[in-house]
């Protein structure tokens, strides 16, 4: 039964909301701070009648506060709750586990069930055979019921699939499974009191083929409270377009490898009407019978044979054969199927959606002076022209006396009214505290006041942007990020200990917090999601959600993936070294060595569009980029075309040459992720005739070898002879002019590709010239890459972020098209 909808009798006592309270903790104010020059408390007393006022107008303002929360945060502009993500908005992830990915899958139209198989790591002695970890492989079953072609549901799935991928995770074969068509054979005897046996049977079939191959079920968000699921078990995992998933459901629907009889009996027996089953075998092809188990072919999924069922499955009744219509039975049969497979969900069935409201009036102050009686003259009536001068003098001393109550008041309802700005961080409003004007609401206030600018300027001052203010927006903001248990503690000290301006970090600072919550839903559900292989992946925002935390993390508002070389302010790129590993996309087999070489000539080919480069012996293979030097006519970069055992082709217009050039292979990403910068070469203690290399932390011995490339001195093999904890000797003399270089070791990692993800910084910027900014970026990144993954964080000068963005895009581009 509904309650009566009634206003209370009684106000509680001790509440704002009592008159009467409100008046007796006023008089007590009243006699402890001028109780020996203020002893007439009557209600004639012109204080007292002041003091009632007040008392009234504070009932309004806590009759207000004690709306409800959505009316305090309505809107007038169409959204009602901006700030207020809803629980499909926040609460799901991007998938994380197999049976994420699997939900993600079945949700695609066309598909009845997918299964998600680990492809299982292994090295053996054959190169290039090594399957790296987070490599898996997809098994779709295509819904009958959808008229849909086969190479459009793997499109579909595919797209969705990289879509949701998580970093240093791929997806090594995606496959739609055939259909492995299986018939029942035997004899059943069914009841004489059965009224419909057609529709007895079609039913018990429905039951047979739904044990072989099941219907992953979707419920509404109702189906789930019904249940009695809360809202964080109903909304955990991916946002689905057709509703929910349970876990369950999909562990029982497992990929089957065989069939048994047992369970076929037991689909059968437990069909109404069904009293004995006589020889009962299962049968798939010509030839395969099995009166147990009946083995399934490992690439295709089973159905049940319906026409080959009612061929070979025979009917009786107390001993006689029952006369059964095959084609009324299909149709009851395949219109059961139909109706299992209906999933539209509408958007309500799926969220929970908050009702629009409409901001009430929270702002609007009506003057105190409004109410006082006639006598005192002053509000709306006031006091008639024949007023002597001295009473309107007096009229508006009150007035202005009460001016300041007024101002106050106002003040509040106006703080009240923007509550929801305080609990917002949509816009740059940095304000925190809020007043209104009185001047077109307080009769006569402009005479009052006489210089209205005054005023004014007075009201914009109490709300400028103050350290103080700035101060209380930073908290407010910190109050929101501990709603999502998330903090800037970190970032807001090394960015005050960066900047001189402290107004200038705080205002950064908050809108770098601001930025930060607008992308929570994003960067919380998303925070292992990889970028969109299938998607153009340069000058767009199609960046991985943890190089998008990360970047929001430590200030970065263009998290945009672009040319960092060209001398952006900031960024950073991320690499997933399973993207590296080797496949048909990547037509060029990593190659550790960038020495240059000479070129001993250039001839024409074949036509005058392309030339030929002599350059002797080399390893050079057709789709490499070089880089040609020191020649006039061919200075470039080129992708190689074709080799020979002495050289290979370019596209370029063949042009005489007295003079040949140098060529060097262009360094792709997998250069930069195990190579390291070299931050100065210096004079050894071990002599003349050996160099120390400054590289930081390492983990080389001696004895183990490294190559040096990018210089012009050191370039080539070197054996370590001596370390240190900043560095490592090399035996070749050392020459002061060098500046730096890049070296890597020459023992190849066993596992280079398996959970492993690699950053790139740019070293010159002004910001990452702070060592301790510079610590926090790193340890922001360590901290914000999921435990299970490695990093590898390289500092790249411009030069050599040109070169990477160059490789990168180009990397990008052929996994995009390939």
């Amino acid at each position: 039964m509904t309650d009566t909808i009634t206003i209370p009798k009684e106000v509680p006592k001790d509440s704002a909301l009592s008159y009467e309270f409100l008046r007796t903790e006023g008089m007590k104010l009243i006699q402890k701070m001028a109780g020996d020059t203020w002893t007439d408390h009557n209600i004639h007393d012109p204080g007292i009648t002041i003091l009632e006022q007040v008392c009234y107008a504070i009932t309004d303002l806590a009759y207000r506060m004690e709306y409800d929360i959505q009316d305090l945060l309505g809107s007038n502009s169409g959204s009602t709750y901006d700030n207020l993500y809803s629980a499909a908005t926040i609460l799901t992830t991007n998938p994380v586990t197999l049976l994420d990915i699997r939900k993600m899958v079945i949700d695609v139209e066309g598909v009845k069930n997918a299964w998600i198989e680990k492809a299982v790591p292994e090295t053996t002695n054959v190169p290039g055979t090594m399957i790296p970890k987070g490599l898996f492989r997809v098994f779709i079953e295509k819904d009958g019921l959808f008229d849909i072609p086969g190479s459009k549901i793997i499109a579909a799935v595919r797209e969705k699939l990289y879509a949701s991928r998580s970093i240093c995770e791929d997806f090594e074969e995606i496959k739609l499974l055939d259909t492995q068509g299986v018939r029942l054979q035997g004899i059943i005897e069914i009841a004489d009191t059965v009224d419909d046996v057609n529709e007895m049977i079609a039913t018990m079939l429905h039951r047979v083929g739904t044990h072989f191959s099941p219907r992953i079920p979707f419920y509404t968000l109702q189906h789930q409270l019904e249940k009695g699921k809360t809202t964080d078990e109903i909304f955990d995992g991916p946002r689905l377009e057709h509703g929910f998933i349970e876990d369950r459901d999909l562990i029982h629907a497992y990929r089957k490898e065989e069939i048994q009889t047992s369970d076929v009996i037991k689909e059968i027996m437990d069909q109404p009407g069904i009293l004995v089953i006589d020889k009962l075998a299962l049968a798939t092809g010509t030839n395969t019978v099995k009166n147990w188990i009946l083995p399934l072919d490992p690439s295709k999924t089973p159905i049940l044979d319906i026409d080959g069922t009612l061929a070979q499955l025979s009917f009786t009744s107390k001993g006689l054969t029952v006369s059964i219509d095959p084609e009324r039975i299909k149709k009851i049969y395949n219109q059961k199927r139909a109706d299992e497979g209906s999933r539209l969900v509408l958007l309500q069935e799926k969220d929970i959606i908050l009702p629009e409201t409409e901001a009430p009036k929270l702002e609007q102050y009506y003057p105190i002076q409004n109410q006082f009686p006639m006598n005192y003259g002053i509000g709306e009536i006031g006091l008639p022209d024949t007023a002597s001068t001295e009473r309107k003098a007096q009229a508006k001393q009150l007035s202005g006396y009460l001016l300041f109550f007024e101002q106050v008041l106002a003040n509040y309802f106006s703080q009240l009214a923007n509550f929801k700005k305080l609990m917002s961080f949509d816009g740059e409003d940095t304000h925190t505290y809020f007043n209104q004007n009185l001047l077109d609401c307080v009769p006569g206030m402009s005479e009052v006041l006489g210089n209205t600018e005054s005023y004014i300027s007075y009201l914009q001052e109490m709300t400028a942007d103050t350290a103080k203010g700035l101060l209380r927006k930073n908290k407010f903001l910190n109050h929101l990020l501990a709603r999502f248990a998330e903090k800037f503690t970190s970032y807001g000290m090394v960015l005050k200990d960066a900047t001189n301006d402290q107004d200038t970090s705080d205002k950064k600072l908050i809108k770098d917090k601001t930025l930060f919550l607008k992308e929570y839903p994003t960067v919380s559900a998303c925070k292992a999601k990889a970028y969109d292989i299938n998607s153009n992946s340069w000058n767009t925002r199609n960046i991985s959600g943890l190089e998008k935390r990360i970047a929001l993390k430590v200030g970065i508002e263009d998290y945009s993936r672009r040319n960092l070389g060209k001398g952006e302010t900031s960024g950073l790129h991320m690499v997933e070294h399973i993207l590296l590993r080797p496949r048909k996309s990547y037509p060029y087999p990593f190659t550790t060595s960038y020495t240059p070489f000479q070129i001993q000539r250039f001839e024409n080919a074949i036509t005058d569009e392309f030339t030929r480069c002599i350059v002797g012996n080399h390893a050079l293979q057709s789709g490499e980029e070089i880089q040609i030097t020191g020649n006039e006519q061919f200075s470039g970069t080129y992708t190689i075309l074709a080799t020979g055992e002495d050289f290979f082709e370019i596209k370029a217009a063949f042009q005489e040459s007295e003079a040949g050039g140098v060529c060097q292979r262009t360094p792709d990403i997998r250069y930069y992720l195990q190579s390291a910068g070299i931050r100065e070469f210096a004079a050894s203690s071990k002599g003349a005739n050996h160099v120390f290399c400054n590289v930081g932390m390492h983990k080389l011995q001696v004895g183990d070898t490294i190559e040096i490339t990018q210089t012009e001195n050191y370039y080539g093999v070197h054996t370590v002879v001596s370390i240190t904890p900043e560095g490592f000797d090399i035996p070749i003399p050392f020459v002061e002019e060098e500046v730096g270089g890049r070296w890597m070791s020459t023992t190849a990692p066993e596992d280079p590709y398996s959970l492993q993800v690699a950053f790139m910084l740019p070293s010159w910027v002004e910001r990452y010239q702070d060592t301790d900014f510079k610590k926090f970026v790193a340890l922001t990144i360590r901290e914000e890459t999921p435990a299970h993954i490695r990093t590898n964080i390289q500092w790249l000068d411009q030069a050599e972020m040109k070169r990477f963005d160059h490789a990168y895009q180009r990397f990008l581009t052929e996994i995009h098209n390939g």
